[in-house]
């Protein structure tokens, strides 16, 4: 998936400054780049990365149209909330007076007695558009956000976690992940609205954990539990026969002093766990394979009426979220957690 996702941006990066090969110079090229203040070449660096941003991944902006529908959707929503009248337990049109127990029942009235035009599913699918082009975006976009939130973990940054996670609910409604939208909403919702900004704060901020310091080293406080939880199972299969429920609870409250132990002799020791790492392979040749292979398929073109043989009519990825479907989910977990965290 790197390999790839690498030689995807390094075509993207050659087809924008139209490079004939990888070791060419291109003809837009900054002069005297190499002697220029630090800053300045940041700057002409991220002019790229947003030109190959902007014509090669964001060819749709659909999670603009998400945000924008689910915007009227909450509008419209109030609306009929407004209409319920607590005292009778009943909604009340108010434009006729005429009373419904549930809330169908008043939207069909509207609808046919009242001109109300309600928001329905749009699908937009085209045989103009250019579905290899599309799925090379929803590659790049899906590959581009996993990297970044490993990252973020690697770096325990908080913040960038929360915001990938926006992203990740909405691939996990895609994937009928369930249980990962569920948790993602929630871990949104404590961090906007249920907890306190201080325990919020410590919330984003406490997601990650670092069992050998250093920078870039965290790790997901759900890979620390598997680790702790697999290392009990050691202790207890190496006592066979003789495990019992103390002898494990034993195991399990010792866990943390063998490893301060053990980190405290090693540092003592000055010597680090494991032997001398292998250097990394180069990736170089392979990439530039992939490469090769990416420029003769046309990837990077913008051909309409273009698709695969094997996945016909591909659309966005984000583009498949039914949005009226997504804001019914969002209503429900809502009104459940009002409930559930009284």
């Amino acid at each position: 998936m790197e390999d790839c996702l690498d030689s995807y941006i390094v075509g993207a990066c050659m087809h924008l400054l139209d490079l004939p090969d990888i070791d060419a110079i291109p003809s837009s090229y900054q002069p005297l780049f190499d002697i220029l203040p630090e800053e300045q070449q940041l700057n002409y660096i991220a002019k790229i990365a947003k030109d190959i941003l902007d014509k090669y991944i964001k060819i749709t902006d659909e999670v603009l149209f998400i945000s924008e529908r689910t915007a009227a959707l909450d509008t419209q929503t109030r609306q009929l909330q407004d209409m319920y009248d607590t005292r009778q337990q009943k909604y009340l049109c108010e434009a006729c007076t005429k009373k419904f127990k549930t809330i169908g029942g008043l939207q069909r009235h509207l609808r046919k007695e009242h001109d109300w035009v309600f928001l329905e599913e749009v699908t937009n699918s085209s045989s103009k558009k250019d579905h290899i082009a599309l799925y090379r975006a929803s590659f790049m976009k899906c590959s581009l956000l996993l990297r970044d939130t490993n990252d973020a973990y690697k770096m325990g940054d908080g913040e960038r976690i929360l915001r990938n996670s926006k992203f990740q609910m909405l691939l996990s409604r895609i994937g009928n992940h369930v249980k990962y939208q569920l948790w993602l909403f929630r871990f949104m919702a404590y961090c906007f609205s249920l907890l306190t900004p201080r325990m919020a704060y410590e919330y984003i901020w406490n997601c990650t954990a670092n069992l050998h310091s250093n920078l870039g080293h965290n790790i997901p406080n759900d890979n620390l539990v598997e680790l702790l939880v697999q290392a009990v199972k050691k202790k207890v299969r190496a006592q066979g026969a003789n495990a019992t429920y103390e002898s494990v609870r034993s195991a399990a409250l010792a866990l943390q002093i063998q490893e301060e132990i053990t980190k405290n002799m090693q540092e003592e020791c000055k010597k680090g766990r494991g032997g001398t790492r292998r250097p990394e392979p180069s990736k170089v040749n392979d990439i530039t394979a992939m490469v090769k292979e990416l420029q003769s398929a046309e990837i990077f073109d913008y051909i309409p009426g273009r698709e695969f043989s094997k996945f016909p009519g591909f659309s966005e990825v984000f583009s498949r979220v039914k949005v009226t479907d997504l804001h019914k989910w969002l209503t429900d977990n809502k009104e459940r957690l009002s409930y559930e965290t009284l």
